[in-house]
């Protein structure tokens, strides 16, 4: 795991320019992660006078419904690019270009979100809320294939049985958001059942065969 570098450290040339290189990276990720989940919060219109807590939460709740939405995306993104970067040994130009068009996705989620959930919304605005989800998914899923799939992007001590098992399962959301920019949203129930049976089994069942062991891996 790369940390922040320190201004008192002595190393090599390259090695304190890719160290340099992977901090500054994940310093951004985390910054605009942070900027994202506050810019959902601005969203929330709350009613000055509210005769009760229940009529605030009444009057308020659609643009409660999408906070919460936006964030828990976010925060989904966000462990997935902790996860990520916790095994990077180091970056390159390939790498951080995956990573700047997921923060890209990122930083406009919370404007999907709120038109998603404006009057009128329910067309237009889940096309382009489920548009941004899948260009973040297919970053996501970018990012992790070819960290796991480049030598020496990740660290040696990551098998490559962990490897697949965290990079397959990223390619079911941008796969699900693309269907469903084809599909109304009345219809996503129908769109949500298979996938939650698609991730346990590409979890349980596909990921493990694809992906032996920790310690087949490492007899091998």
């Amino acid at each position: 795991m790369a940390e922040i570098e320190s201004l008192a450290t002595e190393e090599p040339l390259a090695r304190h320019v890719q160290r340099h290189r992977t901090d500054r990276l994940i310093m951004l990720s985390d910054g605009i992660f942070a900027i994202a989940t506050t810019l959902a919060a601005l969203e929330i219109h709350l009613p000055e006078h509210p005769d009760s807590l229940a009529a605030m939460l009444a009057e308020s709740g659609q643009s409660l419904v999408a906070y919460a939405l936006s964030f828990l995306v976010t925060a989904v993104f966000w462990v997935a690019n902790r996860e990520l970067f916790a095994r990077v040994r180091r970056t390159d130009n390939i790498l951080t270009a995956f990573a700047l068009g997921l923060l890209c996705g990122i930083a406009i989620l919370p404007a999907a979100v709120h038109v998603f959930y404006q009057p009128g919304g329910l067309t237009v605005g889940f096309k382009f809320y489920c548009l941004v989800m899948v260009v973040c998914g297919l970053m996501n899923s970018a990012m992790w294939i070819y960290a796991s799939a480049r030598r020496g992007v990740m660290r040696d001590e990551v098998t490559q049985a962990e490897r697949w098992r965290k990079a397959l399962p990223t390619l079911i959301m941008p796969a699900v958001f693309f269907v469903c920019l084809f599909v109304d949203k009345r219809q996503m129930v129908w769109v949500i059942a298979p996938v939650a049976l698609s991730i346990f089994v590409l979890r349980r069942v596909v990921a493990p065969r694809l992906a032996p062991t920790k310690a087949v891996d490492s007899a091998a």
